[in-house]
């Protein structure tokens, strides 16, 4: 059995959903052996939630994984991977980058679980770990090699190229006509032939049940998103969603069946032959067909975790998709697929139904947090360099997606993502002043957008303006959560204007919070050799010593 996902894919990216010219030939001819599900859809346009939902069976406020980084999934979830092993299956996971890194928890099950290096920090510019798919695809293909002719086995392979940045060289540009991301979806695509031929290799392939599914979409400037994360359309919904079976049954089918990346565990679990689960929010493809009244969930708090927004959460059935925020909207997918326009005044539905859906689920019990896991520091910058708006760093009470909200819908607020977006990109090409111009216009229209307060923050402090840096860290804090970032802003205020003892303080509390710190860990060092505190110079020493090892 081989669960291969992929990353920051959408369905139309792929031949066998439309795109022509295709790029996607291995894929194309696989779903001519495979059933391709055309309306397939994530729980969550963000990748380790995404993620959690294949392999658990349930929606993100069950397995409680809301966003990348903001906690792992807990110990008490049950994983497809250790109900296979439980059955003596093989089991070998092959990620490839840091966001889905063994300590956000879906390791659980996988005897071995492969992923990128953690390298070392580097200060003031954080960097992510991220492989080319040809190189995870040879880490199965040589571990694939090593198992006996007899030994079944649940393997999970992920490739992140089409993630941006995209980078694909030659012969992938041309061959995308200079599309960049495409290109990417090629190299993909390529990688995803040599898992097919090292199964043929191994005389496995028809043997052995494969399913692709995509973990979100890539936003390529619809409704005004570039990326993924912020808005709950199509564009970052649908997935490709391809099931080879070894017996061959619904080879070349297209279904249009309702699915979702919740189906993957209970599918795969039945293919497998391991028994009944716990009662999941997903069901399974293998045998029965889906009923034709069937409706799946969907969500994204991204907006609302980083940004000062409304929660985003909807409903999708086969007579429209109702998006619920502080502006409800309504969507019918297959007469208006690209959802230009919201059908709400026009559609003849009932929307209390829909809202009586998402509140059923968001009574389902949820899994119990791990509230004692504190996850690496260094591990959360990583993440962040992904593209990722800043972990809260602890997962907290999230509000119901129903609860009235006097916060703006992300839907309504587009221009103000690509503002930060562009404030962003300007900072870190070291534009501070063009960054800082576009953040205070942010904070005008939303001033409980913390993206904006902390970059905003730290343009200020780069160009100087002492007094004008402190008010927006404290606003910052006062919007909370507390992070370390804001600490050691406040602490490098106190330095330069005089006032050790607070700059102390804050250094302090700042490595509190992020112990691996080693620029805060130096700042402590300075500090200690200025004071001629002998035995605070010795500490700190050790602790950078400890920090900077690999």
């Amino acid at each position: 059995m081989l669960l291969v996902t992929l990353d920051t894919t959408r369905a139309d990216a792929l031949g066998a959903y439309g795109r022509s010219p295709s790029v996607t030939p291995r894929l194309d001819a696989f779903a001519r052996e495979s059933t391709t599900y055309v309306w397939a859809r994530t729980v969550t346009p963000t990748t380790l939630p995404a993620h959690a939902s294949m392999l658990t069976g349930l929606y993100p406020n069950r397995h409680t994984v809301r966003d990348n980084s903001l906690n792992a999934l807990p110990a008490s979830a049950e994983t497809l991977a250790e109900r296979a092993r439980a059955a003596d299956f093989r089991t070998a996971a092959f990620v490839s980058a840091k966001v889905l890194d063994r300590a956000f928890g879906l390791d659980q099950g996988f005897t071995q679980y492969s992923q990128p290096p953690r390298e070392k920090e580097v200060v003031d510019n954080p960097t992510f770990s991220s492989r080319p798919a040809r190189e995870t695809a040879a880490e199965f293909a040589a571990w694939l090699a090593e198992l006996s002719a007899d030994q079944s086995f649940f393997a999970w392979v992920h490739f992140f190229d089409a993630h941006a940045p995209w980078t694909a060289g030659e012969p992938w540009t041309t061959r995308a006509g200079g599309h960049p991301y495409l290109a990417e979806i090629a190299v993909q695509d390529d990688a995803f032939g040599s898992l097919l031929d090292a199964l043929q290799a191994q005389a496995r392939l028809a043997d052995t049940t494969v399913l692709v599914i995509g973990d979100h979409g890539e936003g390529l400037g619809d409704h005004g998103e570039a990326t993924h994360a912020y808005f709950v359309f199509d564009s970052t919904l649908r997935v490709p969603f391809l099931l080879r079976r070894a017996d061959g049954r619904r080879a070349g089918e297209r279904s249009t069946e309702l699915v979702s990346a919740v189906d993957v565990l209970p599918t795969l679990n039945d293919a497998l032959g391991l028994g009944e689960p716990r009662e999941l929010d997903g069901r399974s493809l293998w045998n029965a067909p889906v009923p034709a009244d069937r409706g799946v969930y969907f969500e994204s708090y991204y907006g609302f975790l980083h940004y000062g927004m409304a929660p985003l959460a909807g409903w999708v059935d086969s007579e429209a998709k109702y998006v619920h925020s502080s502006k409800t909207e309504l969507y019918h997918p297959k007469r208006s697929p690209l959802e230009r326009k919201d059908l709400s005044g026009e559609l003849d539905v009932d929307v209390a139904r829909y809202r009586a859906r998402i509140a059923e689920q968001e009574a389902k019990p949820a899994l119990q947090r791990n509230h004692e896991l504190k996850l690496d520091p260094a591990l959360l910058r990583d993440v962040q360099a992904l593209g990722y708006a800043g972990s809260l760093g602890a997962a907290g009470e999230l509000p119901s997606a129903l609860a009235a909200s006097a916060l703006p819908s992300p839907h309504e607020r587009a221009e103000e993502l690509q503002r930060c977006e562009r404030a962003h990109e300007h900072f870190r090409a070291g534009r501070v002043g063009d960054a800082a111009r576009i953040l205070r216009t942010v904070l005008e229209g939303n001033p409980g957008n913390s993206f904006a307060l902390e970059y905003l923050a730290f343009s200020e402090l780069a160009l100087g303006n002492l007094p004008e840096a402190r008010g927006v860290f404290e606003r910052a804090l006062a919007v909370g959560p507390e992070r370390a970032a804001y600490r050691k802003g406040l602490a490098a205020i106190f330095e330069r204007t005089g006032e050790p003892k607070r700059a102390e303080q804050e250094w302090l509390r700042a490595r509190e919070l992020d112990a691996s710190d080693v620029e805060t860990l130096q700042a402590l060092l300075r500090l200690a050799l200025a004071n001629g505190n002998v035995e605070s110079e010795a500490r700190w020493r050790a602790e950078i010593k400890a920090a900077e090892e690999p």
